[in-house]
């Protein structure tokens, strides 16, 4: 009977998984936040047509 193994994951790519949640450099902080400013504005503009997809 042959033995079926898993490809298992490289460190780098199990590291990349836990620290993708909290940025670590300032470059990233900077997108993050960058990415924040644009969802609130986003929300801002459209907040009465979200409001009435809500509602339905």
């Amino acid at each position: 009977m042959k033995r079926v193994t898993r490809a298992s994951k490289s460190k780098t790519t199990r590291k990349r998984k836990g620290s993708s949640i909290r940025p670590t450099t300032e470059m990233e902080k900077k997108i993050t936040r960058s990415f924040a400013d644009q969802v609130a504005a986003f929300i801002e503009r459209y907040r009465p047509a979200l409001q009435a997809l809500a509602k339905q």
